[in-house]
C-alpha cells in the first residue's frame, strides 16, 4: 500500500485501501476517512486512538454534497488541532480526492488550487472529470480566516 502526503506538514494524505496499518501508525495518522465501499479490514480497535469516519459512495456521480462539506469541516478542523488525516477509497485517485479537495478550500485554497494540488502529489488524480469539475468552481472558505493568516496557504503552497 502506498500513501501520499498532501501538505508540507505531514497532516493530509491520500491512499487507496487501507491493507497495512503500520503505513498509516508510522504517519502518526489518527483520523482515517474511508470512502471505499467496503469496511477496512483490521482497523485498530484501540480506545481513543483512532477516528473512523465510514461514508462510502458511488464513483460516477457526486455524492451527498451537504454531508460531504460537513465532513470537510470536521477534517479542516481536526487538521487545525494538530491531528493528522487519510482520505482513502478502492484506488487513492477520485472520491478520496474529492474529499480532500474540499477539505483543501476550508483551509483556504481555491478549488482550482486543491485541484492542482492534489494532481501534483497524486499521480492520476481526479481523473473523474464531473470530481475535478467540482472542485475547479469551489471558492476559498473563511471558516478558518484566522488560521489562514498564520500562514496556512504557504504549508499547502504548490
Amino acid at each position: 500500500m502506498e500513501i501520499f502526503q498532501i501538505d508540507k506538514n505531514g497532516q493530509l494524505f491520500i491512499s487507496p485501501s487501507i491493507d497495512d496499518w503500520q503505513i498509516i501508525a508510522n504517519h502518526d495518522i489518527t483520523v482515517v476517512c474511508d470512502m471505499d465501499y467496503a469496511l477496512d479490514k483490521g482497523v485498530p480497535q484501540v480506545l481513543d486512538e483512532l477516528l473512523y469516519i465510514y461514508c462510502p459512495f458511488e464513483d460516477d456521480t457526486l455524492p451527498n454534497l451537504q454531508r460531504l462539506h460537513s465532513i470537510a469541516r470536521l477534517c479542516a478542523n481536526l487538521v487545525l488541532d494538530g491531528y493528522n488525516i487519510v482520505s482513502h477509497c478502492g484506488m487513492g485517485h477520485n472520491r478520496s480526492a474529492l474529499l480532500m479537495g474540499v477539505i483543501l478550500t476550508y483551509l483556504g485554497l481555491s478549488g482550482e488550487e486543491a485541484v492542482a494540488l492534489i494532481r501534483q502529489k497524486r499521480q492520476g488524480a481526479l481523473y473523474n472529470k464531473i470530481y475535478a469539475n467540482y472542485l475547479l468552481e469551489l471558492p476559498k472558505r473563511s471558516c478558518f480566516a484566522e488560521w489562514y493568516q498564520k500562514g496556512l496557504p504557504d504549508i499547502l503552497s504548490i
